[in-house]
């Protein structure tokens, strides 16, 4: 999933018809469709997360509202397999989860819409679980180590445009007031990070200038110990190649 700064994006149009009056179970005819991706190869990368991210990435999933016809309240979704139907629950903010499910339950698993084809667009953007305060060097070092392993060692060929090769970690705030601090030989050094020029925030909309930004490799000198000063309101997120 890949067409966004920092994001990944999916695309959903799936062929589907209401049943009236069944909620929050969604009972639509299932039909496979060429521009759908596959729910195996959704829940494989969800699983491979999972089991080997180390608890640093996760996905989130939303109705991309500017590109979606129907209102939010409007729309009924749910994962449907051989076995089972997973009712999907979209908040206020279009935001939802997808549930991880047994390998062989997957490759029977499609999503399912009251929604018809075309009129619909869904979004997932891979988010970093580490607040802000949390972040280090050392922090920094685990993130980029665990994603490089993971894409180029752990998933599969046809699963790695879904994850792509991570670049940096970014921050960006509202004023750029990021430091670094740590302690050296009984004494607390503070160093200062540079804005990233032309770096985009991934958060802001279309025609927005958004929020600047500073960038850490983890190819940086510093020490493991060194840990971010976020100025307030700070967020967190993975700048991806190319974006």
């Amino acid at each position: 999933m890949k067409a966004l700064p920092a994001c990944l994006a999916l695309l959903l149009a799936v062929a589907a018809h209401a049943e009236p009056e069944v909620l929050p179970t969604v009972t639509t005819e299932m039909k496979r469709d060429g521009s759908v991706l596959p729910y195996r190869s959704i829940n494989e990368l969800l699983t491979k997360l999972r089991q080997h991210g180390e608890g640093l990435f996760r996905m989130d999933f939303n109705v991309d509202t500017e590109k979606t016809k129907p209102a939010l309240a409007d729309i009924r979704m749910a994962v449907r397999s051989d076995d089972a139907d997973y009712p999907l629950k979209i908040d206020t903010e279009g935001r939802f989860d997808l549930p991880v499910l047994p390998e062989a339950e997957a490759k029977t698993a499609d999503l399912a819409t009251n929604v018809a084809k075309g009129q619909m667009a869904v979004r997932g953007t891979l988010e970093l679980t580490v607040a802000p305060e949390q972040l280090d060097m050392a922090k920094v070092r685990q993130i980029m180590r665990v994603a490089r392993t993971l894409r180029e060692e752990l998933l599969p060929w046809y699963l790695r445009w879904l994850f792509p090769r991570i670049e940096a970690v970014r921050v960006c705030s509202a004023t750029p007031g990021w430091e670094l601090e740590w302690r050296e030989n009984g004494q607390l050094l503070g160093l200062p990070l540079p804005q990233a020029a032309g770096e985009r925030d991934p958060d802001a909309k279309k025609g927005e200038k958004g929020r600047p930004c500073t960038l850490l490799t983890g190819q940086e000198s510093w020490p493991d110990a060194a840990r971010l000063l976020p100025p307030a309101g700070s967020k967190l997120s993975v700048k991806l190649q190319g974006s």
